[in-house]
């Protein structure tokens, strides 16, 4: 997925987020410590529990995942990106977009033609594979979780449609570093919380350049959060 360079707004940085490089720091010598003076570890923490704040482990490999967020104005947006890209990549692609709730979707058979990837409407619980896209229905929003995409019926979030968000903060939580976010032309915020949610677990954060999108709304939303890696057009994310 190649990445060009665009001075006009904050770039990749060009040390991996701290939380990759963190290491702890060496225990310096000091007297032994008698065990009854030693402090007794929080009963409210649990060994192995895993806070918030802190990347997933994971015990087996992660199939990365591209999740493209959008509302009006972004299947020219989509088309473009997908256009792009080669067939062969290895990754997975997560189409979350504003549908009409009422009326039968066929953005993905209309994706299918820029692409020579399947282009799937998930209609049921399904493990993401390679080099596959996968569209949200009407009526729905998606998850992530143990490498499967989930239906819910899709809520409102504060009176705002919040699709976006909500697949993006399942994605930064179950891939961590293997997570990545695009948000495309849309004409609110959604995208921009879950954009940051992806950016602090380690995973990679793009949003399409402004000037370029029909609706530049959630794109500078997420820029204004300065958690964004790259502002590229559509065809360079």
């Amino acid at each position: 997925m190649p990445l060009r360079e665009t001075n006009r707004w904050p770039l990749m940085p060009e040390e991996p987020p701290a939380l990759l490089n963190h290491r702890p720091p060496a225990p310096a010598e000091a007297a032994e410590t008698p065990a009854a003076l030693t402090p007794a570890p929080p009963e409210s923490v649990e060994p192995g529990e895993r806070l918030d704040e802190v990347i997933p482990r994971r015990d087996r490999p992660v199939q990365p995942v591209i999740g493209l967020g959008g509302s009006a104005g972004s299947f020219s947006a989509l088309r473009a990106f997908f256009s792009a890209l080669p067939a062969d990549s290895g990754l997975a692609f997560v189409v979350v977009v504003h549908l009409p709730p009422d009326r039968e979707s066929h953005l993905a058979a209309l994706l299918q033609g820029a692409t020579p990837m399947p282009v799937v409407q998930v209609r049921e619980a399904v493990r993401v594979e390679p080099n596959r896209v996968y569209v949200i229905p009407p009526a729905k929003q998606l998850s992530m979780a143990d490498g499967q995409l989930r239906l819910s019926t899709l809520e409102a979030e504060r009176g705002r449609r919040a699709a976006v968000d909500l697949f993006f903060r399942t994605l930064a939580d179950s891939h961590g570093p293997q997570g990545t976010a695009i948000v495309l032309s849309g004409a609110d915020h959604d995208g921009a919380s879950g954009l940051k949610r992806v950016k602090e677990r380690g995973g990679l954060t793009l949003a399409q350049e402004p000037s370029e999108a029909e609706h530049d709304g959630m794109p500078r939303a997420a820029i204004a959060t300065g958690m964004v890696d790259w502002v590229l057009p559509a065809a360079g994310c």
